[in-house]
């Protein structure tokens, strides 16, 4: 009974990490990308010039098939270079259409392939970096290849990595369950497979050759050995390794820091309501007719000053959250931008935060990441609160009432909504961050 469960566990979590597998081939796509633009872009004299190169990549190509190639020809040999990086763009296409589109074919030795793509992908890249191609970059153009580079690099590191190493997990802890009846039926003891190991090992590889399974020997070792637990104990030793080793992983801090940045994501709805509201808003104040736009020219003309809406754009003032108290003038249309680009930064993230939540991965670049994540979102959450209810006050002004009365009231029922969710955003996590920094 204990197997039976297990193996509905194992399935349960391997379905979970399936989830992650259309950010995997997005994560694929990136690094082709890098590796299309440093070649057009960065590296054009270290290839050959075929302007047409881009048709020889296959992008239904499903075998992985790494060439046996002396990389330190890089430095010398531009036909070398150019068949190199397409090969390598294939393979990453292979490993994109063949695994990750359906990973439940994904086996044991098919990630020893991946990663050994990986690693010569990163090969690849130190030797083309340490060649004379790099350095007669400009300097401006080195900083965007470090960056390309490194942006690959931790691509594979941080979120590639961790989602093949959990599929190995999961995969050798099914073989284990899978296999343990029958290793226990054939070998019955540790003590007896001592006696004669090369007889047992022969007749489990049979054994698997029955079962359709590939027969790898070091594991066939660990269900040996299990064969002096009971069902029980292997039932929980193995749940442990899913249920508890991302907390052993993380420290507390890190969790709590979590569950900060989860409250800022949650607000991602908000943020978008309160984007259409002002886009919106904007639509309707400036739609003025051609005699008003006149009576506002010659308003300007005769008065020596501007009115407030000037050059079809609406500006407003506010206050800044710290410091001396003063009023800054902020414009709608860069107000917009702004939070165009926070609602970016957040559906971006809160993919990384679900692609951690599948892995069950934690590691220290994530956590970095977390804290500038908090860092930014404070910071942009904040101007945006700030600026909005300044917009909202200006609205509100007497010479303004004409204006206000083309929003219907519902819609400002909506912005009042909106902003008190933002506002008790900052301020519960502000406190949460106080707490953490106290030690309590």
């Amino acid at each position: 009974m204990a197997l039976e469960d297990l193996r509905q566990f194992l399935q349960q979590e391997k379905q979970r990490l399936f989830q992650a597998k259309d950010y995997i081939v997005t994560y694929y796509q990136q690094i082709i990308g890098s590796l299309i633009s440093l070649r057009d872009n960065l590296f054009r004299f270290a290839y050959n010039q075929r302007q047409n190169w881009r048709d020889e990549i296959d992008l239904r190509a499903t075998l992985i098939n790494l060439p046996n190639l002396k990389l330190s020809s890089i430095i010398v040999d531009p036909e070398f270079n150019a068949n190199a990086l397409l090969n390598l763009i294939n393979n990453l296409y292979a490993v994109q259409n063949a695994y990750c589109l359906n990973p439940s074919i994904i086996e044991k030795y098919d990630i020893k392939l991946i990663r050994k793509l990986h690693n010569f992908l990163m090969d690849y890249l130190n030797e083309l970096y340490s060649s004379n191609n790099y350095q007669n970059l400009s300097k401006q153009q080195k900083e965007l290849a470090l960056s390309l580079k490194q942006a690959i690099a931790e691509r594979l590191k941080n979120t590639l990595a961790p989602f093949f190493d959990r599929l190995e997990m999961i995969l050798e802890d099914e073989y284990r369950v899978q296999l343990y009846p029958h290793i226990k039926m054939i070998v019955g003891t540790v003590l007896n497979y001592k006696k004669d190991s090369s007889l047992f090992d022969e007749m489990i590889a049979k054994k698997c050759a029955e079962l359709g399974l590939r027969n790898y020997p070091e594991l066939n070792l660990t269900i040996i050995a299990d064969l002096e637990k009971s069902e029980s104990t292997i039932e929980n030793e193995i749940k442990a390794k899913y249920e508890l080793g991302e907390i052993k992983r993380s420290p507390g801090k890190a969790y709590r820091l979590k569950e900060i940045a989860l409250r800022y994501i949650s607000q991602y709805e908000n943020i978008q309501r309160l984007l259409f509201f002002l886009k919106e808003t904007e639509k309707t104040l400036l739609r003025i007719s051609l005699f008003q736009r006149l009576a506002i020219f010659l308003s300007n003309l005769l008065k020596g000053r501007h009115s407030e809406l000037r050059r079809h754009t609406i500006y407003f003032s506010y206050l800044p959250p710290r410091g001396k108290i003063i009023r800054i003038q902020a414009n709608l249309a860069e107000l917009i931008k702004e939070i165009n680009l926070y609602c970016d930064y957040l559906s971006k993230f809160r993919e990384e935060m679900e692609f951690s939540s599948y892995t069950k991965s934690f590691s220290l670049h994530f956590s970095n990441e977390l804290q500038r994540f908090i860092d930014t979102s404070w910071q942009s959450l904040n101007s945006i609160y700030e600026k909005c209810c300044g917009f909202r006050e200006w609205l509100g002004r007497e010479n303004n009432r004409k204006l206000l009365k083309r929003i219907p009231e519902k819609r400002q029922e909506e912005l009042n909504e909106i902003l008190l969710h933002l506002n008790r955003t900052v301020i519960v996590n502000n406190y949460s961050l106080r707490e953490i920094e106290n030690g309590t």
